[in-house]
């Protein structure tokens, strides 16, 4: 048994490195070194002299890691409630509904002019020259429109507005 025990430490350091390579965790990994020390020295009447001693311990190792493995995949997983709340749980859409159909509104009350280069600008995503080009317009011309309609919105929609106007392109 002295034999064992003497040449366990020898190969702590490489217990431990094997073990993270297999659990890829401290913390289980010091676990596992330890549960193979214990069983190495509890079934140290097994080891057979003039034998490789590291071989006999990464074994042990290996196996005891393969036996929590497979104890862990049948045990089932504790339900998180948190979790499932979290997964579960809608934020609510009214506030969003609400703030759309008062910018359709406010839009409702823009200049044509203005109200088209705001839509294209802001809902389709395109740059201030795209809609100049498109709309045969100096870009001078195309800014100015969309900040009138940005502020009118603004002013139509009050405090209610930061979330939802497009922001300047």
């Amino acid at each position: 048994m002295n034999e064992v025990a003497a040449g366990i430490e020898e190969q702590l350091p490489y217990l431990r490195r094997y073990a993270m390579a297999l659990t890829h965790n401290p913390a289980a990994a010091d676990d596992l070194v330890q549960e193979c020390a214990a069983r190495s020295l509890a079934k140290s009447h097994l080891y057979r002299t003039n034998t490789n001693l590291r071989a006999w311990l990464l074994t042990i190792l290996h196996n005891l890691h393969i036996s929590e493995y497979r104890r862990q995949s049948r045990m089932p997983v504790p339900a998180d409630p948190e979790a499932a709340l979290a997964k579960l749980s809608v934020r609510p859409g009214q506030p969003a509904a609400m703030m759309i159909r008062a910018v359709r509104e406010a839009m409702k009350v823009l200049p044509a002019e203005q109200a088209t280069v705001l839509m294209m600008i802001g809902v389709e995503g395109r740059s201030y020259k795209e809609v100049a080009e498109q709309l045969g317009l100096p870009i001078g011309t195309v800014k100015t429109r969309c900040f009138r309609a940005r502020t009118a919105l603004q002013h139509a929609l009050g405090d209610a507005r930061p979330a939802m106007l497009p922001a300047a392109a």
